[in-house]
């Protein structure tokens, strides 16, 4: 027996230990030494950094169906921790040790509780806060915090200020879940005033306030502190960053980018990059997202989704291939919020059968993937699959946003659906209870005005609970000018002049719509109050981009007066 013992002990990966598993099977059946299995899945556990291992020691753990060892039940419990998509099974595991009579120990219950946090599961982390009463360990400072830590992550920062408050002995971990629930769930004056009682301070805690204040959008008080702290980290840095991004204020974003020592970092790099697509900057974007693969920066799911949707604000060909290309060769996790920026990408790049391919291929669609691909077949004229695709979302169980809806109408908009757009809006209204949003009015008003019912549009806009903005009130007057009337033309164009009297676009129309009813007396009285006014007729431009072999592409704009 001390030779195989020894064996496991020379093993110096999992392909020798499962040659030692195989010699075991086969000179030591049919009733092997229990406590070797022990040892031996002990042994596989170290090499459990391996998803496809750690599902080895779970088989090899199901050949032991008496084992009342709690080491290697907290052993295992704690190897599917290290896992992100294990929790499930750490709780799982936890359940059966209970089931088969196994005491836990302090660190079998610290464990899960983590597990029960991270998922979030708050109905087995009240089971278990329950077992931990019985067991008498609640008295640990370990458990407390694990279970003050389950209760702040699942949002019940209540349970966990209660758990916190009875606490004898508080260390800087105990501190710091505190304030990190209170931060998640944005009660940052709550969060202050902890961190401003506290005594001893880690990096983690300073981090912790800083990203909470600029998830609040109180980027004054973030800057407060990250001014003060040391130890800044890639995680204070991107808190910092996407925090400025939000409220659109690159200069300061851009400074602190600029500020990192080492910007060489996939995280802080991602960061700023998502900053400029969602800010409108898509040329920096994208230069960004091209020196991070020269400098051969990873490439993160948040890379490449804000490469995504920068290419597609500029609607570059070109770069859209490049990034297909780039994810075709594993440049990046095609996860499915991947998928979805394509399926966008491809759309607004004039691609719909690459927007169908993308949208095909997807094993898990979303909402947002359904949303996407509606959206897309209604901006390409493909009214029919756009509602075709919503009633099969609808049959899979899926429940429409207000997006989704957004790209109904405009499908029913664009084809002139009238009864099927008015359906589908009291669909959203009465069955699923979506408060309407300007989009949604601008689409039913255009449905009705494309048909040329220009009073039912002014009717609908009338009898709407909300006050038609200069979108709704622009589709309004466009129509008129097209079937020439003139007295629904005027109405439109005084609401326009109040809400936006600076655009001369809507002068153009109101004059257009008098011109089209030879009423050139009235149109010229418009254009000389433009005139009067120090308005000009918007110019038309077209975008034209040209690639010259060995050479960066241009661009050059053509403008018409």
């Amino acid at each position: 027996m001390k030779i195989t013992t020894s064996t496991l002990h020379r093993a110096k990966s999992i392909a020798h230990l499962k040659q030692t598993h195989a010699l075991f099977l086969k000179l030591l059946t049919p009733n092997p030494p229990h406590h070797l299995w022990g040892r031996m899945l002990l042994r596989v556990l170290q090499f459990s950094a391996e998803k496809s291992n750690l599902c080895y020691a779970y088989k090899l753990f199901d050949t032991m169906p008496n084992c009342s060892n709690c080491f290697l039940w907290t052993s295992l419990i704690r190897a599917f921790l290290s896992h992100h998509t294990h929790f499930r099974h750490c709780i799982s595991t936890y359940a059966r040790m209970h089931q088969n009579g196994i005491f836990p120990s302090g660190f079998t219950f610290s464990s899960v509780l983590n597990a029960c946090g991270r998922v979030p599961a708050m109905f087995e982390g009240k089971q278990v806060h329950a077992r931990l009463v019985q067991s008498g360990f609640l008295g640990n400072n370990i458990v407390q915090t694990a279970l003050l830590d389950m209760y702040a992550k699942c949002g019940f920062v209540c349970d966990a200020r209660d758990i916190f408050d009875e606490m004898v002995e508080r260390d800087v971990v105990a501190w710091t879940a505190m304030i990190c629930g209170y931060a998640k769930m944005g009660r940052m004056v709550d969060a202050r005033l902890l961190f401003d009682s506290m005594g001893e301070r880690n990096s983690f805690t300073w981090t912790t306030m800083v990203a909470g204040y600029a998830n609040c959008g109180d980027m004054n008080a973030a800057k407060e502190l990250y001014d003060v702290m040391s130890g800044k980290d890639e995680v204070t840095w991107v808190a910092m960053i996407s925090g400025y991004g939000k409220l659109g204020n690159m200069s300061e974003a851009k400074r602190i980018f600029d500020e990192i020592v080492v910007p060489q970092d996939p995280s802080t790099c991602a960061a700023m990059l998502a900053c400029y697509a969602q800010n409108g900057y898509a040329k920096e974007a994208i230069e960004m997202y091209e020196k991070m693969r020269q400098a051969r920066i990873k490439i993160t799911v948040v890379a490449m989704v804000g490469a995504i949707s920068a290419c597609a604000q500029l609607r570059d060909i070109r770069m859209s291939n490049s990034l297909t290309n780039h994810i075709e060769e594993d440049f990046c996790e095609r996860t499915h919020i991947v998928s979805n920026a394509l399926v966008h990408m491809h759309s607004k790049c004039g691609n719909i059968d690459l927007a169908w391919r993308e949208f095909s291929i997807m094993r898990n669609r979303d909402l947002y993937s359904y949303s996407a691909m509606i959206a897309a077949f209604a901006e390409h004229g493909k009214s029919q699959d756009a509602i075709d695709l919503f009633l099969k979302m609808r049959q899979e169980g899926l429940k429409p946003n207000q997006v989704t809806f957004i790209g109904v109408l405009n499908a029913c908009s664009s084809s002139g659906l009238i009864e099927e757009g008015c359906r589908f809006f009291q669909i959203m209204t009465g069955e699923y209870d979506i408060e309407p949003l300007p989009e949604h009015y601008t689409c039913m008003v255009d449905l009705f005005a494309r048909a040329g019912q220009l009073e039912r549009a002014y009717s609908f806009i009338k009898e709407s609970s909300y006050r038609a903005d200069a979108i709704t009130w622009g589709s309004l007057l466009a129509a008129c000018r097209i079937y020439g009337n003139v007295e629904l033309g005027e109405t439109a164009a005084r609401h326009l002049f109040e809400i936006d009297p600076a655009d001369s676009g809507n002068y153009v129309l109101l004059a257009n719509t008098y011109a089209s009813k030879d009423k050139w007396e009235c149109a010229e009285e418009v254009k000389k109050l433009m005139s009067k006014k120090g308005m000009k007729k918007p110019s038309g431009y077209s975008s034209i981009q040209r690639e010259i072999k060995g050479q960066n592409k241009e661009e050059h704009c053509l403008s018409v007066s």
